[in-house]
């Protein structure tokens, strides 16, 4: 006969994230790997900082995936990080109001600015 089953109290698991260091920028290491400088949470705590290190082909798949994904829908990401608050103007120029300024008296009486192209 098998033993009974333990009373099982089960934790959450933790919530472990690697996010960039904005204000680090990757480099090539002395040994010509690439260093992207991250940083290394549990449940919203910092716990480290780290790099991740990848061989040049590595970086390079890295690259290609990364630049694919965005390439599937660009428009969408862009969609959701504004959550529907822009209006494009011309290719590559998008008017974002401020949160506010829909209620400010200044808002009721101007117009976004035009966009100007480029030379």
């Amino acid at each position: 006969m098998p033993p009974k089953p333990k009373n099982l109290s089960r934790k959450p698991r933790p919530d472990w994230r690697i996010d960039l260091i904005p204000s680090r920028r990757s480099y090539r290491d002395e040994d010509g790997n690439i260093r992207v400088p991250m940083w290394l949470t549990k449940n919203g705590r910092h716990m480290a900082d780290t790099e991740m290190i990848l061989l040049p082909s590595e970086a390079a798949l890295l690259l290609d995936g990364l630049v694919e994904a965005l390439r599937v829908n660009p428009g969408s990401m862009l969609h959701e990080l504004l959550r529907e608050s822009t209006t494009a103007l011309a290719p590559g120029v998008l008017y974002v109001p401020k949160p506010d300024s829909a209620d400010s008296e200044f808002a009721r009486h101007s117009s976004p600015r035009k966009a100007h192209p480029c030379p």
